[in-house]
């Protein structure tokens, strides 16, 4: 295994520190060398600038999507912001794919996926154990500890390292562990004037948890603009993803995920070619650490 930079379309200046490892390399030992260098990169910082360590696997979850899964992590302030200046690490590898299956139903995916992630922060939490992280974690949780939270796609909970078990998990991964119906973030009752079906709903929820998953963590307010057009002749969709605090770290690119959330609420819209109004959808982090939702029809002259 080996560490190399990788660009970082976000922030082009920050590219990201990247642990590359080979297929036959087991799991425990690409996180405890995963775990040696960010302790050894982050004692350094200054107290303020490792209030805590947010790390969060994404995993490849579609067959055909091309981009493999892997764990970042990233140091953050005491406003819950990266830090400024320490890069996002990465670690790459064959661990981190839960693909679903072809007719398996979303719910059942949804389940399956959330046992084999906390699998994955078991595994995460046991290399931390090393004798060799101890003097490491010492030295990093002086003068005061530095919390370390992971993530889930229903939000976040604390390691815990040392103890048995994690900190309490989200609502809606607890719900889902026991057999239970979640509760939407956001029923986005004020669209359309509630006009708008269940079906969009849901598919509305997924594009937004997508576009949250896909934007750096540090952003707190995301925009993204969604039109239709035509690219060599098929039709295309375009996408202008922002946020008004960092106006340099936009794109126009999407991942795999978003791409399928997006051309599926365009689907849901307008099948015909030409006949998609166009989007913008505002996300803003509330203090409680849930997004408001909405949107807006950009050519309300189609329906």
């Amino acid at each position: 295994m080996r560490w190399v930079e990788e660009p970082n379309k976000h922030n082009p200046k920050s590219p990201y520190q990247a642990l590359v490892t080979e297929a036959d390399e087991p799991l425990r030992l690409a996180f405890l060398e995963y775990w040696k260098r960010l302790l050894n990169d982050g004692i350094p910082l200054p107290p303020a600038d490792r209030y805590s360590l947010a790390m969060e696997i994404v995993a490849r979850k579609f067959r055909d999507d091309p981009s493999p899964g892997n764990l970042r992590a990233s140091f953050h302030n005491s406003l819950k912001r990266q830090s400024d200046g320490v890069p996002i690490y990465r670690l790459h590898g064959n661990y981190f794919e839960c693909v679903q299956g072809e007719k398996e139903d979303d719910r059942s995916f949804e389940g399956r996926h959330l046992v084999w992630l906390l699998d994955q922060y078991r595994t995460l939490k046991e290399a931390a154990r090393d004798n060799s992280l101890v003097p490491l974690f010492e030295k990093i949780s002086s003068p005061r500890p530095m919390a370390i939270r992971t993530g889930t796609s229903n939000g976040w909970f604390e390691l815990q390292l040392g103890q048995q078990e994690f900190g309490p998990l989200p609502e809606n991964d607890r719900l889902l562990l026991a057999g239970k119906e979640t509760v939407p973030d956001d029923p986005l009752q004020n669209l359309a004037g509630g006009v708008l079906d269940v079906a969009w709903m849901r598919l509305m929820q997924e594009f937004n948890a997508a576009l949250v998953k896909y934007t750096p963590p540090h952003f707190k307010s995301i925009h993204c603009k969604l039109t239709e057009g035509l690219e060599q002749g098929q039709r295309a969709l375009f996408y202008d993803i922002q946020c008004p605090q960092f106006p340099d770290e936009g794109t126009t690119t999407p991942n795999a995920r978003l791409h399928t959330a997006a051309t599926q609420v365009v689907q849901h819209l307008a099948a015909e070619r030409g006949k998609f109004p166009g989007i913008m959808v505002r996300l803003d982090m509330q203090p409680n650490g849930t997004w408001l939702h909405s949107v807006e029809f950009l050519n309300k002259s189609n329906p």
